[in-house]
């Protein structure tokens, strides 16, 4: 069986074609593209120039899923969104919008699902059933508790590396005082954790914290190096702009804000030993929705 997932988010829209048969599955064919949806809503509202861009890369991934013999009117090429939709006030008109030009009808789901998925993902992949899990996307970041491998509790929160990046950053790169800033945010946002910190792992997923792995050259790593990281970037700004676009430039606005978002729930639920896993909620919907329906 083969089934194509775009994974329509805040700041990238991304195409996985999976193969698979009984409970295993691999990914044949993976593609990224940078939408910056985010960046497109004005007052609630995504605009026609966004729309259109999403249009443009849907078309796109669906010639490459084609390749695949993976189409929307099959039922083997599915599009679902995440924060990028969350909050509009004109969701339905993009659907449709999408839906007459693309024949893909996009299927928005909740930060609970979203959460649900990025669990059903890092289980495949943790070495404990205790663990705490975090998925930071352009619009929202995931956190998820595991204990005795089941999901204990779990929570989306409206901080995603570019939404931070819009709401608090006037340069490239943010400030100092900015950077001071989003961390209150993030802060204030976390306090609704009330859960009890526990000294378990703590698994990252996503596209923004896999270029701060790059950077830091290694995918496991303390909070204290991510800090050290942080202060290195906020004191020589243009050292980092150079060094953030020899190895992604696409996310060069995005990942200051996203470390800093990292920083903040690993403090908040106790981590110390950070991982980054190459998975992604597109996995967790395949399983709950295909594999394990």
């Amino acid at each position: 069986m083969r089934q194509a997932l775009i994974d329509l988010g805040s700041n990238t829209i991304k195409l996985a074609v999976y193969e698979w048969e009984g409970k295993a599955f691999s990914c044949l064919r993976y593609e990224c593209r940078y939408g910056y949806v985010v960046r497109s809503i004005h007052g609630r509202i995504l605009s026609d120039e966004g729309i259109g861009r999403v249009k443009s890369i849907l078309s796109e991934l669906q010639q490459i899923a084609a390749e695949y013999g993976c189409s929307a009117g099959k039922g083997t090429l599915c599009c679902f969104s995440t924060a990028s939709l969350r909050y509009i006030d004109n969701l339905q008109f993009v659907i449709d919008e999408v839906y007459n030009t693309n024949s893909i009808k996009i299927e928005p789901i909740s930060g609970e699902e979203e959460a649900e998925c990025n669990y059903l993902a890092l289980r495949q992949v943790a070495k404990t059933g205790d663990f705490w899990g975090a998925d930071l996307g352009g619009g929202s970041m995931q956190i998820i508790q595991s204990i005795a491998g089941k999901a204990a509790w779990s929570q989306s929160f409206p901080i995603g590396s570019l939404k931070l990046y819009r709401d608090f950053v006037s340069g490239v790169l943010p400030s100092r005082e900015e950077a001071e800033k989003i961390c209150g945010y993030v802060r204030n946002q976390l306090s609704e954790i009330r859960l009890p910190p526990e000294r378990l792992p703590l698994y990252l997923m996503g596209g923004t914290t896999r270029l701060v792995t790059r950077l830091l050259g290694t995918k496991q790593f303390s909070s204290g190096q991510l800090a050290a990281l942080i202060e290195e970037y906020l004191s020589e700004p243009e050292r980092a702009k150079q060094r953030i676009c020899s190895v992604t430039p696409e996310r060069l606005n995005t990942v200051l804000p996203g470390m800093l978002c990292v920083a903040e729930a690993a403090q908040a639920i106790g981590a110390v030993q950070i991982q980054f896993v190459e998975t992604s909620v597109r996995e967790g919907y395949l399983i709950k929705h295909f594999i394990h329906p």
